[in-house]
């Protein structure tokens, strides 16, 4: 998945669960979406080494639980909390749908404590460098298809909630 379709999740688990619906918390909670792909931006900034290989390190429960339990630390205590970190968990959940075209197909779900893979390949994935091309039509085409099976919905469902809370929250100030 790319970010587009785990930032929709991270809105969708903050509507759904977080206490206090403010930007910092909106953020914190698109950003424990995204955690697991933090591989991506190590490999960016440091280059293609064993440790920031897709899906070697990030991808499993630990670490997910461990960095996203660290981010609900910011906030207060509680239901939103146990939300981010699940929400944290939906990166794996939305990942393992995705097709493994990179051998080793699938991802370490209980590393370091097993390494079995796991994949169940029923949404395409996205083309990345050094494979092809990043705004290729076929990404496109992956991309509007994320769009309509998570960011539509989910915007369609927390639209009505943030329109009312943001206009009386312009009410309030004016």
């Amino acid at each position: 998945m790319s970010p587009v379709a785990h930032s929709a999740l991270g809105l969708l688990g903050w509507e759904l669960g977080a206490s206090r619906k403010t930007w910092p918390s909106l953020a914190l909670f698109v950003l424990a979406a995204n955690l697991a792909d933090l591989d991506f931006l190590f490999a960016f900034l440091f280059g293609r080494r064993p440790l920031f290989v897709h899906q070697a390190y990030t991808h499993n429960i630990f670490f997910v639980l461990a960095a996203s339990g660290l981010l609900a630390l910011a906030l207060s205590k509680g239901r939103g909390r146990r939300a981010l970190v699940l929400t944290g968990l939906s990166h794996l959940a939305a990942d393992i749908f995705v097709v493994d075209a990179i051998p080793p197909v699938g991802f370490r779900l209980f590393f370091p404590f097993s390494e079995a893979l796991f994949n169940v390949p029923l949404f395409p994935y996205l083309v990345r460098p050094p494979y092809g091309p990043v705004f290729s039509p076929r990404n496109i085409a992956v991309l509007g298809l994320e769009a309509a099976v998570f960011v539509l919905p989910v915007l369609a469902f927390c639209s009505g909630r943030l329109k009312g809370r943001l206009s009386r929250r312009a009410v309030r100030t004016s």
